[in-house]
């Protein structure tokens, strides 16, 4: 191999491994217009929430398009990028077309298959709301993990995801929390979680109805998004 190959790029983000999120998934599909197939009206529920960012705006909705109809997103932004594996990596690693770098995908093509299989099984989920309050807390994190290089959960000062919660509302019925790094788009983002089994359980999670997510930049990752879920949650 090494004679016949000259060695791909391998992009910064390609070796980042961080035990909260399943690095490396894909990037924005390929099937460009794709959002006439949803309902956006319905679905682009934090469209005139004031302290969001457009992209966090972006995050949400791409969330409400995978709880609407999983198996439609499976089909439109997952099962496509199986065609992106190969090359001399094998299917550890994929290639967007027209681009030379090669990144690690964790668990490799068989967990984009996996993925869409498990997508393709689940039945529709309400939309998530965004809060306020929860975007906060979401914030607090993003900028604490951020500025001090942490991966994880736990903040600087040893605050949970419950905690941070607390400080601008109160939650009841379930709660969680994912986090991706890397990336700042919403596709990207999105699916980078939807392809590890837990983050991915917690975003189609059918109870939650209540979302909070901040988006920023990080000192080993370049950039972070925290989400924040609930079933219940009453700003202060």
């Amino acid at each position: 191999m090494k004679g016949f190959f000259k060695r791909p790029k391998l992009s910064p983000a390609g070796k980042r491994l961080v035990c909260c999120c399943s690095l490396l998934a894909f990037a924005l599909g390929c099937a460009q217009g794709a959002d006439e197939d949803w309902d956006i009206a319905l679905l682009d529920t934090a469209r005139t929430a004031h302290y969001l960012t457009e992209e966090e705006k972006n995050v949400v909705l791409e969330m409400n398009k995978v709880r609407n109809n999983p198996g439609l997103y499976a089909r439109t932004y997952i099962e496509p990028r199986l065609a992106w594996f190969g090359g001399p990596f094998g299917d550890d690693h994929y290639r967007r077309p027209g681009e030379d770098v090669y990144i690690r995908q964790t668990g490799g093509k068989a967990a984009v298959v996996d993925t869409a299989n498990a997508l393709s099984r689940l039945s529709s989920r309400q939309p998530l709301n965004p809060s306020l309050g929860m975007s906060l807390a979401a914030r607090d994190h993003t900028l604490d993990a951020g500025a001090n290089g942490i991966h994880g959960h736990n903040g600087s000062d040893g605050s949970s995801p419950g905690a941070r919660l607390n400080r601008y509302g109160s939650w009841s019925g379930g709660m969680g929390e994912t986090i991706s790094y890397s990336y700042n788009t919403a596709r990207d983002i999105v699916i980078q979680l939807l392809i590890s089994e837990g983050h991915r359980n917690v975003m189609v999670g059918g109870a939650y109805r209540h979302t909070g997510v901040s988006i920023g930049v990080h000192t080993s990752y370049a950039y972070m998004c925290t989400i924040k879920y609930t079933t219940s949650y009453t700003e202060k």
